[in-house]
Parts: structure tokens; sequence; C-alpha cells
């Protein structure tokens, strides 16, 4: 029961991780500061403002400690507290680790693990780029870290659950859906790889806890990617939190007049490695690829190859790639010997959803079944 006592403190707006670490080093155990009497916790060190919202919060709820394991196995929702073996190493390095974090899937504490971030506002390129790298960074046996928003995120996500694990970390609690468009994906993201928050289960997004959860995915990850961030783009605040923290920082260059790429090319100018594509990266930290990831957790000596055999294995040649239904009707109508815009496709083929078309047309693109050109698409050669 420790850990939900250490929860049950962490409901209290206010009590941070710093007070809560103090607490439990000052009294021994979570549980022995829960029940400490007042004079005892007036000695204990922390900010009066920490401790009055401590004991607002106890004598409000004081079955929370029995009420968040209940409701942690009816909705089967894991607890990891940073004295558990699953607590990721690298995150404790940071300066204010959570002390609990909520989660749904199967953490592996030790996996590699490099995060790939940019803006809600992205480009189709910007979204090419992300798709690429999750599914490249997760065939060499890495996993990709990213927040589960909109842009950017979702891209790296679902180009990492085509072949690997992905960690999403949510700026909302684990309960609470969030953007509502990303239900499913994140539920198969806690099939196959993790999702996990410090914030209570039911809680809302605000504005301030995408910053405080964007340390948690800098704090996870040996680097950070940004794809395509504004200026102002909360992915900046990541690869500050990846700077303070010593994490390397890698950066997709764009077009110099784009607003979506300003803040990688600064980043850029300002130090930050430039990559191309996600060798760069497997590079740079000479990770040894593994020929099976999905649904396994290591493989034997034998199964490694070179990372470089590893990536071009893992496209297959075109007669062999395969299309969903949709997929295949849209190629059907494309041609060979000219380009075809999007409305045209929407004229022809009533039946598939508009607003599903751009995804379609990415894919075909990734798949090497067609090239496109500002909005407009034939057969590749040989497509």
């Amino acid at each position: 029961m420790e850990k939900y006592f250490m929860a049950a403190m962490g409901g209290a707006n206010g009590l941070g991780n710093k007070s809560i670490e103090t607490l439990v080093k000052v009294f021994g155990s979570a549980k022995a500061a829960w029940f400490a009497e007042v004079v005892d916790l007036m000695k204990s060190g922390i900010r009066k403002k920490s401790l009055g919202a401590f004991l607002e919060f106890r004598a409000k709820y004081p079955d929370a400690p029995k009420n968040i394991s209940g409701y942690c196995e009816r909705h089967k929702i894991g607890l990891c507290s940073i004295f558990d073996e699953d607590y990721p190493p690298l995150l404790k390095q940071i300066d204010s680790p959570p002390m609990i974090f909520y989660y749904r899937g199967k953490l592996q504490p030790d996996a590699q693990r490099i995060a790939v971030v940019g803006s809600r506002e992205n480009t189709a390129y910007g979204q090419s780029v992300a798709l690429e790298l999750g599914e490249d960074l997760a065939s060499a046996g890495v996993t990709v870290v990213s927040g589960a928003a909109k842009g950017i995120d979702t891209f790296a996500h679902r180009g990492a659950l085509r072949v690997g694990r992905t960690v999403a970390v949510l700026g909302c609690g684990i309960n609470f859906v969030f953007p509502r468009e990303n239900k499913e994906l994140l539920e198969q993201i806690a099939e196959r790889g993790v999702v996990l928050s410090e914030f209570p289960p039911q809680m809302p997004p605000n504005h301030g806890t995408f910053p405080t959860r964007n340390r948690i995915i800098a704090g996870l990850s040996r680097g950070v990617i940004i794809v395509e961030a504004g200026t102002k783009s909360g992915a900046l605040i990541t690869s500050s939190y990846a700077g303070r923290y010593g994490r390397d920082v890698f950066a997709i260059p764009g077009q110099i007049y784009a607003s979506q790429s300003m803040g990688c090319n600064e980043l850029i100018r300002d130090g930050a490695i430039l990559i191309k594509s996600a060798r760069d990266v497997i590079n740079e930290y000479e990770i040894a690829a593994q020929e099976k990831i999905s649904g396994s957790d290591k493989t034997s000596g034998n199964d490694k190859i070179s990372v470089d055999d590893k990536i071009s294995a893992d496209k297959p040649p075109r007669s062999e790639i395969i299309l969903d239904d949709d997929e295949a009707k849209v190629f059907e109508i494309i041609p060979r010997d000219k380009f075809i815009t999007e409305d045209e496709i929407i004229y022809r083929l009533e039946d598939v959803n508009p607003y599903e078309l751009s995804e379609i047309m990415l894919n075909l693109e990734l798949k090497g079944c067609v090239e496109g050109d500002a909005g407009r698409y034939k057969r590749k050669v040989g497509g």
C-alpha cells in the first residue's frame, strides 16, 4: 500500500514531488507521513503553503490511499513508484522525477528510448517525417516516446506501432482521453507499449499540465527529435528540458520561410544535431537492431543484425506491399502519366471519407506507390 499513500499525497494540489520526497525521507515512509501529527509535520521543513495543501486534502479525503488502490484495481491501472524496480532509471536522473506515475501496458525500464515530438500545427512533410522516424526507430528496437497530442506526436506513435513499441506520456489523467480522436490510438499503445501519466486518473488537461508532461518525455529518453516546431511550440519546451538533463537534441531541418520549421531551424543554429533520418540517430548511439521486436522483450544474440540491413529489410520490395481496402480503391484510379488532385479523387470515389484521404495518400507515398507534388499525385514509376 505504500505507493498508494504516495499517490494520495500527490492528489493535494500544491504538494509537489520535492515536498513528497522530503516527507517520505523525514517520516521514513509515505504511510507514516500520511498519519503524522500536525506538530511533527510542521517540523518537516516543507513550505507552509505545501503543508497547508496537504493537511486540507488529508482532512477532506482521509480514505484516499484505499480509494486510489480500489480505483486502480477496478480500472486495471498500474501504479509505479520511484522505489519500484520497474521505475525507469533514466527518469530518476532528472531534477524533479515523478514520485509515482499511473500506467497501462508493460513497463520496460531499461529499454532504449528516443522521443519524437513536434507541433500540433504541422504540414504533410512533417507528418511523413514523423511517421517514417517512428517506424524506422522502432524497427531498430528503439522505443519511441511522444506525447499523444494531435499532429507530429500522433504520427510518430503510429509509425512506431507498425513494427514495435511506443510510450505515450499524457498531459492529463490516464482515464481522461485527450484528444478525443486518439482514443483508439491510446488503446493500441497500451496493448503494445505503455501509456503513462503522473496526474490523477480522471484529471483533465490544463495550461500547466503539458510543460510538466514534457519534462517526463525528455527524462525518459536518451535523445529528443524535434520534427516540426514553430517558435512558440511546446516541443521546444521538451528540447529545453532535454538540454537541461544532458540529453541529445536532434532536429529535422525545414524551409527557412515555413513557420512550422522556424523552431527547428533555430535549434540547429544554436547547436542541435541536424538529422535527415532515423539512421542518423541510430548511428549516433550505435544501437544494435533487433530482428524480433513486436511481442518480445529481448532477442537472443543470434537475432541481431546490422542496423542498415534491418531498416532496409523492414521496407519490403514494392511487389510485397499490402494495401488496405481504401488504399487499394484510391490507388486503382491514380494515373501513371499525369497528376490527379485530391478533389478529383473524392469526386470519383464518393465512398472514401474526404477527411481520411490525406492519410491514405500519405500511406501510399510512404509505401512507394505514388509520388506527390503540392496536393497532386500520380503513380510512381514501377508502382
